[in-house]
């Protein structure tokens, strides 16, 4: 292969149950002859489709065929792919363009995601235009998964659901520890590259191709949906169960005390030892650097405190009345600030040196 065409990006398809589309859309990216090698993983399909994966198997060089043995996840079949790159490629290669395997991505937009991410540097999303003749459903997907990204991110992003993407060469290895395997981890992964690289996302326009109403996606749009937001649900049911925690430890302390800053001190002491080890291992699954965690945790917490005992301590001697409702809503309106502090500085998974990686 001459080193021209060793720089070229890869293609990374994965296929669950495809049909003869996946066949057609790789011949019509064989043909551009703007990608160095075209990587089909097999995510455990059935054995009535065989046949489609050994054609491609047996092409001549520009066409290699992975597979799991059971069905893993879109997540997990395009970490296999990535894993496979980062390992095969030549080291001037610009990076890998991943597009479905269903036929709703043309050749000639995956080629041109992939020519502009590897000009701009950034992670690359091919974004659809969502006209009339879009299923509801898919119409749907993506309005939910667009709003909590907003909601949670504050990035604004055309299409979170799309599967044509550009992963630039020195952040595959940042993407393949991402810890999801499904859909959830397309989705974890916008969250995960805005946390860690601000304006990291290049938008690029693509055409929008369904066939007899996007039937043959494989994406459940209110169960994969739900999967999709479950790290901002984790987290707000584990703030509920926080919350509960420490309002019984400060209704108990505040009943026989009448001390409403002691009664923060061991309310925040119960609920801390809770909501630290649910946080790290339960909502964001960032289980690293514990003492810098815990640190940044605890100084968080004690700021946080002392805000919310000021706010109750003021409103209570200005006005009187139920601490416990006082408490209430000065806490309430903190939770927010206090999603995007940990999503954003305390657990933040670990920064991949591509160069020192042995992936």
């Amino acid at each position: 292969m001459s080193a021209e065409r060793q720089s070229l990006p890869w293609v990374l398809i994965p296929a669950y149950q495809p049909d003869q589309k996946l066949v057609d859309l790789v011949d019509r990216l064989a043909e551009l002859g703007a990608f160095a090698r075209i990587l089909v993983v097999n995510d455990g399909s059935s054995s009535d489709r065989d046949g489609i994966f050994e054609s491609l198997a047996a092409r001549d060089g520009d066409v290699t065929v992975l597979r799991h043995a059971v069905n893993r996840g879109k997540g997990q079949a395009l970490k296999t792919g990535l894993n496979h790159y980062l390992l095969e490629s030549d080291p001037s290669s610009t990076g890998m363009v991943c597009c479905d395997a269903d036929g709703q991505h043309l050749a000639k937009d995956v080629a041109n995601v992939a020519q502009k991410g590897a000009v701009d540097g950034r992670f690359t999303l091919g974004v659809r235009t969502f006209g009339p003749e879009v299923p509801f459903r898919s119409k749907l997907g993506n309005t939910i998964t667009s709003v909590l990204f907003g909601l949670f991110t504050g990035y604004r992003l055309g299409d979170t659901q799309t599967g044509l993407r550009f992963f630039p060469r020195d952040k595959v290895g940042f993407f393949i520890q991402v810890p999801y395997d499904r859909f959830d981890y397309e989705f974890c992964t916008l969250v995960r590259i805005t946390n860690e690289y601000p304006n990291s996302i290049l938008q690029v326009p693509i055409e929008t191709v369904y066939f007899e109403g996007n039937a043959g996606s494989h994406y459940r749009t209110i169960k994969d949906s739900i999967t999709i937001g479950s790290i901002f649900f984790r987290f707000f049911f584990t703030s509920i169960l926080t919350t509960l925690i420490d309002y019984v430890v400060f209704a108990l302390v505040y009943f026989n005390t009448n001390n409403i800053l002691l009664s923060f001190i061991f309310a925040r002491i119960a609920s801390i030892i809770y909501n630290f080890t649910a946080s790290r291992y339960y909502v964001f699954k960032v289980a690293t650097d514990f003492v810098k965690q815990i640190t940044k945790y605890l100084t968080l917490v004690a700021m946080f405190m002392l805000i919310s005992w000021g706010i109750t301590e003021l409103f209570f001697h200005l006005f009187g009345g139920y601490v416990i409702l006082i408490k209430a809503i000065s806490e309430a309106s903190l939770f927010f600030l206090s999603w995007f502090i940990q999503r954003r500085f305390i657990f933040v998974p670990k920064k991949v040196d591509i160069q020192k990686n042995s992936l």
